[in-house]
């Protein structure tokens, strides 16, 4: 009686290993994200995907602070000296992308500046925003 109840066992974990879906490190990495909601990605004109991560705390207060000198709307109004109707934000621009790619240390401003244009710029600002869980009333 005893070695049937080992075999019943047997074949239960048998079953089990059977019903078990095997699936590829990308796929556990986008349910995890889906699930955290801690990552986006964005293509760059390189034609390369980037993952952008939330911000620790202290990123996060300099992106608050960033947030509100930027002309997000109009990206290139940024680029603009504040005497011909712009922001003169053009700095704080770079910073705020930098702070987006700062996993990738072989981004930097001259990068972004050949590799970003302006409605990706805006998108990556957004997905910078919805990362962090800033509201937008507050970068107005």
């Amino acid at each position: 009686m005893a070695e049937n109840k080992k075999q019943e066992q047997k074949v239960e974990k048998t079953d089990n290993k059977e019903k078990v879906e095997k699936i590829t490190k990308e796929e556990a990495e986008h349910i995890e994200s889906v699930f955290f909601e801690d990552d986006e990605e964005i293509m760059l004109r390189d034609g390369k995907t980037y993952k952008l991560h939330p911000c620790t705390l202290k990123d996060a207060r300099r992106l608050m602070k960033l947030l509100r000198t930027v002309q997000i709307e109009a990206i290139i109004l940024n680029f603009l000296p504040e005497d011909d109707g712009g922001t003169g934000a053009e700095e704080d621009l770079f910073d705020i992308l930098l702070l987006a790619f700062k996993n990738y240390p072989h981004v930097d401003k001259e990068y972004i500046d050949n590799y970003v244009d302006l409605d990706t710029a805006r998108k990556i600002i957004e997905i910078m925003i919805g990362l962090n869980g800033i509201k937008k009333s507050l970068t107005t």
